[in-house]
């Protein structure tokens, strides 16, 4: 990936203008059926290199006292973390763009955001997002 200096920017239009409403937390999400458009919070697990990153339920707690790394959520189940987690994505056609979301408008982990977009799930039972706006909340 180009150095940070080189690195685009998140586009100011993602940002979502006016609040987001009839958001549904992640494992709610994960319910509707592919294809779908939705509305979702949840809090910031961790970062791709390009412009995408980990959606986590709000009901999961940080385990701010005993991980090293809170937004791992190290002392919950794998299994319940993985239940609870999207994949959140900005596209640039088919693939994810090329700029990422750590630290756009103080983005970071934990931090609490809404996303809208295209649910997409694969017959694992894969899911992600393929966002159209975000907003801090």
């Amino acid at each position: 990936p180009p150095a940070a200096s080189e690195a685009a920017a998140m586009p100011e239009s993602l940002w979502a203008a006016a609040p987001m409403v009839d958001a549904v937390e992640v494992l709610v999400a994960k319910k509707a059926a592919s294809g779908d458009l939705v509305v979702v919070q949840g809090q910031v697990q961790d970062f791709g290199d390009l412009a995408t990153f980990r959606l986590v339920d709000s009901s999961l707690p940080p385990c701010t006292d005993q991980c090293a790394t809170p937004w791992d959520f190290c002392c919950e189940d794998p299994a319940d973390i993985l239940a609870a987690t999207i994949n959140v994505e900005f596209l640039d056609g088919d693939l994810p763009a090329s700029w990422s979301l750590k630290g756009a408008k103080g983005l970071d982990h934990l931090t609490k955001v809404c996303v809208t977009g295209t649910l997409h799930t694969d017959e694992a039972g894969n899911a992600r997002i393929s966002a159209t706006s975000i907003a801090k909340l």
